[in-house]
């Protein structure tokens, strides 16, 4: 069981990882890369390699907490099943279908030039959002996977 916990963390943290990357570097540096003529080369290398491991690592963290989570439904894993861990899921998975529903279509059509005017924009804003919408649903969906390996929110 410890390997597909080890799996689910392993391919949480890169996710995790990529989203604050996005969040707290990519949208504060992309107006002084564009001032800086970096943007387009950015966009077209280093975007769609981070946007790839993103959704995939989205995916795949999914899958892995669903397969640790049916393991231990058997009442051998501590705060497996618990309300907290089921929150958590069904935030991890709203998580996930943001990025492949609203953020990874909107990303690709912008990277490939697709969206001009008004609905550059407008895909600009929805993929921002649905991501920020991701970074703030991190912090109680990794509340509740703590929570629920070390005693629940209970005081």
């Amino acid at each position: 069981m410890w390997v597909a916990e080890f799996f689910h963390v392993l391919v949480g943290i890169l996710w995790i990882g990529l989203l604050y990357f996005f969040n707290l570097v990519q949208v504060q540096s992309m107006p002084k890369m564009t001032e800086a003529g970096a943007a387009k080369p950015y966009t077209q290398i280093i975007l769609p390699r981070a946007l790839f491991l993103f959704r995939h690592a989205a995916l795949w963290t999914v899958i892995t907490g669903i397969i640790y989570y049916m393991m231990g439904r058997g009442g051998k894993l501590q705060g497996i099943p618990s309300p907290e861990i089921m929150v958590g899921m069904l935030l991890g998975i709203i998580m996930a279908l943001n990025v492949w529903v609203l953020i990874w279509p909107n990303q690709k059509k912008i990277i490939a030039g697709e969206l001009e005017g008004d609905a550059l924009a407008k895909g600009k804003r929805i993929a921002f959002l649905a991501s920020r919408t991701n970074a703030w649903l991190s912090l109680p969906m990794l509340a509740c996977m703590v929570a629920a390996n070390h005693g629940g929110f209970g005081f």
